[in-house]
């Protein structure tokens, strides 16, 4: 059985979610217990000291007391004394949470966990089929977790205001490597969160809001990770207008020069830096990310592309058929996935390595047969057959992961044939009365069927494109009636269940395919020395094909039998040195998988 990547489902989403919220509450409140870390008057402060944002009443420049919202900051290494309204303020607050209670403990961890299921609900039920995998969804509430790690060491060792806390960062990376969508998720979990840690700030919490959701929506062109930068520090201008209308709505006024003569002390300043600071993380974290989370970078995607890649020299050497179809399918399949969104570039990887089994035993698939040459397959029992064309979607997996292909790719081989059955040696082994009493399971593919939209694309590619060789005239009409075929096909066989797959996509995907394919077989104009060999052939058949004068027969003849044939009985000699052929007494299929019967051709695998 093929080793396969694990799919989350609801009882894994519990499992992951409870775990997820234990260690993001562990690390919401760890500092409340460790010892070293609680202040005392008359002592340097062991970590700096926050009063979250909120209604007090200080003192103002002539010792009046006034109430006003305002954020309190003391710089880890100040000396607390009791003479300052400042440090007695922070230090009290600090005093009522240590140590936390049941219910403090008890509800943060609610709400983490709260987090954690939706996200896992939604990634399974609604995210791109890539997030559906375990790994994914554990890695990506591993990286919300170490952000949180970093956001609570910002905040206790140095005395910068909390907006410089880059919660955009994950956000960024998940636009790049998934889709936005999930990316407006996850900025949504990430900002309470890292809220929750200054005792739930409105205006913080908005403001990561603001700053995270702004930065997938300026990230327009994911090709280029570079333009992270840009987009971060856009959305970190959003967020300073979010803070300063905010702001304005509680204490009614704002003064930005004010502010930012503050230096690295300015709200507006942290706000803008955050984005900055996102931007730059997420570039910079972009390949540990997607190692964590298994996903494959768009530059090992192009460097799997080279085709002087040792495998696919291999390929091109030891079954050269096999190696043109996949660079056939590479085209459509790109096409095909780059119209409904998917990940195009993938798509043609996979296409380029799903078929690389076939080099093993590259005689028993007819593409690599020459001219001629005999189908090993004429001397073997149907069930033979069958297992050796099934051999390569297992020897292939089998080559990728001995050469260190990453498994996204590798997926393609062992998903292109999903759990459909070789049905021309199963009919074969009908016809011939089955003497071995073999069942449907033993002419099925030891696979599984496609979990996300490229490989489904490519299940549907490769009997597209063996299908389309047997299309004439090469139109569009015919190409899409064949397409259509081919589709119905997977879905009454159930191929197609578990890709993700919609029914728009597969409306836009034929139509697509059918427009690709009909480029592909576009005409030409002939040349002269072209016209002239047709126009000698018509003659010389047109002189080959003119009857011999009839014979007069003898009037003493008439009533004998004739030595001569009729008219009607008699062949030219055009058919006579021609025969027609017919597709029944074309040499059998040497090798391959199912046949494509929406297609009627008899080529067994691509």
């Amino acid at each position: 059985m093929l080793r396969t990547r694990l799919r989350a489902g609801p009882v894994a989403g519990f499992v992951v979610s409870v775990l997820f919220a234990l260690v993001v509450t562990g690390i919401s409140v760890a500092d409340l217990y460790l010892p070293s870390l609680v202040p005392r008057m008359g002592s340097p402060a062991p970590f700096t000291l926050r009063l979250p944002y909120g209604p007090r009443i200080v003192r103002d420049t002539q010792h009046r007391l006034v109430y006003e919202h305002t954020r309190l900051i003391v710089p880890r290494g100040t000396v607390l004394h009791e003479w300052d309204d400042n440090h007695r303020a922070a230090f009290a607050y600090e005093s009522i949470r240590r140590p936390p209670t049941t219910g403090r403990l008890g509800s943060l961890y609610v709400l983490y966990f709260i987090i954690g299921m939706m996200l896992t609900a939604y990634l399974r039920r609604f995210g791109q089929s890539r997030v559906h995998l375990l790994r994914a969804q554990v890695g990506l509430l591993g990286l919300m977790a170490g952000s949180l790690v970093f956001a609570k060491a910002l905040l206790l060792f140095t005395a910068l205001p909390e907006f410089w806390i880059p919660v955009a960062a994950l956000p960024l990376w998940v636009a790049l490597a998934f889709d936005r969508r999930t990316a407006f998720l996850v900025e949504v979990g990430g900002a309470f969160i890292a809220a929750s840690l200054l005792r739930f700030d409105l205006i913080l919490l908005c403001v990561l809001l603001v700053r995270g959701i702004a930065s997938t929506l300026f990230f327009l062109d994911r090709k280029h990770p570079r333009q992270m930068l840009i987009a971060g520090a856009l959305a970190g201008v959003a967020g300073a207008i979010g803070m300063v209308a905010l702001t304005v709505i509680f204490e009614g006024r704002f003064s930005i020069g004010a502010d930012l003569a503050r230096g690295l002390s300015s709200n507006v300043l942290a706000c803008v830096g955050g984005g900055v600071l996102a931007g730059l993380l997420a570039r910079a974290l972009r390949e540990p990310a997607e190692r964590v989370m298994g996903h494959v970078s768009r530059d090992k995607l192009l460097d799997l592309t080279d085709l002087e890649h040792p495998l696919l020299k291999k390929m091109a050497a030891e079954a050269p058929g096999s190696w043109e179809h996949a660079r056939t399918m590479a085209n459509l399949a790109e096409a095909a996935a780059a119209a409904i969104g998917a990940d195009a570039l993938l798509t043609r990887v996979g296409a380029y390595y799903h078929d690389l089994g076939k080099t093993v035993q590259s005689k028993y698939f007819i593409e690599n047969l020459g001219p001629g040459e005999r189908s090993p397959h004429e001397d073997l029992d149907p069930d033979v057959s069958a297992d050796a064309i099934m051999a390569h979607v297992v020897m292939g997996t089998k080559i990728l992961r001995d050469g260190h292909i990453p498994e996204p790719v590798v997926e393609f081989a062992y998903t292109h044939h999903g759990t459909q059955m070789v049905e021309f040696f199963w009919h074969k082994c009908k016809e011939q009365g089955n003497p071995k009493g073999l069942t449907e399971e033993h002419f099925r593919y030891p696979g599984m069927k496609p979990q996300t939209k490229e490989t489904a694309i490519l299940m549907l590619v490769d009997s597209i494109e063996a299908a389309s060789r047997t299309v004439w005239p090469p139109e569009q009409k015919k190409f899409e009636e064949m397409i259509q075929r081919v589709v119905f096909h997977k879905l009454a066989g159930g191929q197609l269940d578990e890709s993700g797959l919609t029914l728009q996509d597969l409306r836009i995907l034929s139509s697509r395919m059918a427009s690709t394919l009909v480029n592909m077989s576009h005409g030409r104009i002939k040349y002269p020395w072209q016209r002239e060999a047709e126009r000698a052939r018509a003659t010389q058949a047109q002189s080959v094909a003119t009857p011999l004068p009839a014979v007069t027969p003898s009037p003493k003849a008439v009533d004998a039998p004739s030595a001569e044939p009729t008219e009607s009985s008699r062949l030219s000699q055009s058919e006579v040195a021609e025969p027609p052929v017919s597709r029944r007494s074309a040499p059998k299929p040497a090798d391959t998988g199912s046949p494509a019967p929406e297609s009627g051709s008899r080529k067994q695998d691509r």
